[in-house]
């Protein structure tokens, strides 16, 4: 049986080789109604003993596009659970059910290995589990926050899940996410010889004596792990990448009931994930519009130089307005800046922010001068705004309060918030009429994610500022420009592009 990329071999003993023909396989509606058509095929033919799953890699990964074309939480829905419910048909054929892993293996290949009953990995040093930060990204769709907790435990599959690792097939043996190596002449046999020796074969979360051996969340070592893991993750991204959150969810919700009801579960986190305002402006930037051509190593110096020097400038504004330096300092990682703008300065050197103040900064200006007066320049006397330590310690200078004493009552993080990211788009803006010469705003937006270190949740500045109104955007920076100075004042060019976005 042919269909497109698949195709089905049957040998003399009744084991059925499913292969997935295509290196960089996109699961789209076509990949989605092919792989149930085979799978049909399988179930429905009694003489097959056993499946072997292969592939010349499991570089598998969603089709941004066709997710984004199911407009309706139904239909979004109904394909992945499609595609779940055929998979979960295989796995629970009773007959034998083993992949063979060659290649690099991505989330949409790690889900339908994770389907099999024995998993046997090419030994060679180009079979790659790639695991990238989900935080950015979708959440498993079809059963790997159900399969690899139950598989290899809650905290390993978190680690891995929330890393940007890639790990080798011995790596893989170790961490159980396989259950053997070979090299790559002995895998077929190897299969097979697994098949002809196990007639009747399940899952541990299908077979009743493992059952109750399965992680359990309510046990006091998960569930203390759970909420500690929350309680950091909202503290460090507060709700800007939901994916972590739904990942966290799918796990814990779907661990106290059975694999039936946990795909479902995770199915419908997924369905709200894909219709989430962050989750879309990260995929369509750093995906769907990510440039077909280098960008220009120049230009990203000029803006990546700007940018952060104006974000540690704004840090340090809002010090000697009276916010906190930790206040400061974690809305800025919060956002998802890289560090606080406090901690960029002193990278910098302070005194690289001078170039940014204007005849409002006075202040600011005797402030630098102050602490380069007591030899406190930055990270390379190990004195700024932080004293540093070895190992790479440091801590917000306690005599900081002294210059600079705090407010009595601390402004609102959102007001924070909004200070660093409409100082920092302004700034972008800025440069993007100065050296861009009007070029395409989605190179700008990716641009400014992937090389300059403006937030992934954003989508870009162009993107958020369309997402969250243009005329509201330039109303609040008007606001702001009356008081705060004229980094808040709009180019006139600027505008006219933002309002046709």
């Amino acid at each position: 049986m042919r269909l497109d990329n698949l195709e089905i071999n049957i040998d003399d003993n009744g084991i059925a080789n499913l292969i997935i023909n295509s290196k960089n396989t996109l699961i789209n509606k076509q990949f989605i109604e092919n792989l149930k058509k085979a799978i049909d095929c399988i179930i429905n033919n009694k003489n097959i003993v056993g499946v072997i799953i292969s592939s010349k890699s499991y570089n598998y990964n969603y089709d941004i596009d066709f997710l984004f074309s199911l407009n309706t939480s139904a239909l979004i829905f109904e394909n992945i659970t499609k595609l779940s419910s055929a998979l979960r048909k295989l796995e629970n054929i009773g007959k034998p059910i083993v992949s063979i892993i060659s290649g690099s293996v991505e989330l949409g290949g790690l889900e339908i290995i994770l389907h099999s009953h024995y998993k046997i990995a090419n030994i060679d040093s180009n079979t790659k589990f790639i695991f990238k930060n989900l935080k950015y990204s979708l959440s498993p769709a079809i059963g790997a926050s159900q399969r690899l907790p139950r598989q290899i435990g809650i905290e390993n599959s978190l680690r891995l899940f929330l890393s940007n690792k890639i790990i080798n097939a011995k790596q893989a043996l170790k961490l159980k996410i396989v259950n053997e190596i070979a090299k790559k002449d002995a895998l077929m046999n190897k299969a097979k010889e697994y098949i002809l020796k196990n007639s009747i074969s399940y899952q541990p979360w299908d077979d009743k004596k493992y059952i109750t051996k399965q992680p359990n969340p309510f046990s006091q070592e998960n569930l203390g792990y759970f909420i500690s893991k929350i309680a950091m993750l909202h503290a460090k991204n507060s709700d800007h990448y939901p994916s972590v959150k739904i990942l966290i969810s799918a796990i814990f919700e779907g661990l106290n009931t059975n694999m039936h009801s946990g795909l479902k579960i995770e199915a419908r986190h997924f369905t709200w994930l894909l219709q989430n305002t962050e989750t879309k402006s990260m995929l369509t930037t750093l995906i769907l519009n990510k440039p077909q051509k280098e960008l220009d190593n120049a230009e990203i110096t000029i803006f990546k130089k700007s940018f952060v020097e104006n974000y540690a400038a704004e840090g340090v504004r809002l010090l000697i307005n009276g916010v906190s330096a930790a206040l400061i300092e974690n809305v800025g990682k919060r956002l998802g800046f890289e560090l606080g703008p406090l901690a960029t300065a002193d990278i910098l050197e302070i005194q690289c922010i001078i170039a940014h103040l204007d005849s409002t900064d006075a202040s600011i200006a005797a402030l630098i001068r102050s602490m380069q007066k007591i030899n406190r320049n930055g990270l390379s006397n190990k004195k700024g705004f932080y004293d540093y330590k070895e190992r790479g310690i440091k801590n917000i200078w306690n005599g900081l309060t002294d210059i600079v004493p705090p407010a009595k009552i601390q402004p609102a993080i959102k007001e924070i918030e909004n200070r660093l990211l409409y100082s920092t788009i302004n700034n972008i803006f800025y440069n993007y009429i100065k050296y861009s010469e009007f070029k395409s705003y989605e190179m700008y937006d990716y641009m400014a994610i992937n090389n300059i270190g403006f937030p992934e949740w954003t989508g870009g500045p162009f993107r958020w500022v369309k997402q969250n109104g243009v005329e509201s955007f330039i109303k609040n920076n008007h606001e702001y420009a009356k008081t705060l100075g004229s980094r808040f004042v709009i180019n006139n060019k600027i505008i006219n592009v933002i309002k046709n976005l």
